[in-house]
């Protein structure tokens, strides 16, 4: 008798951590998964912009930024990409 007990108290204690949200998923909907032909689940977290990110390399102080935010200057026809003005500027007084 008391190993049923046991056997229902286990099954009740695991039915309110899976719909409490403490069981395997940690309380999260599944909306983020989709399934392949195979049956495989496949996770959808977003798009990683970070590597859309064109990075350039300032010739001062070595410091990659976004080629969106650098300060450009175009010298001797060439483009060259800086972190700041003050590079930019120290860059031109060589």
């Amino acid at each position: 008798m008391s190993t049923i007990l046991y056997i229902l108290l286990f099954i009740g204690i695991m039915y309110l951590m899976n719909k409490g949200g403490m069981g395997c998923c940690g309380g999260h909907n599944h909306n983020d998964h989709t399934y392949e032909k195979n049956g495989n689940m496949e996770h959808h977290y977003g798009d990683n912009n970070m590597n859309n990110i064109e990075m350039v390399k300032d010739p001062v102080c070595g410091m990659h930024i976004p080629a969106d935010k650098a300060v450009t200057k175009v010298i001797n026809g060439k483009r060259y990409y800086f972190c700041s003005e003050t590079c930019a500027k120290e860059f031109e007084n060589k």
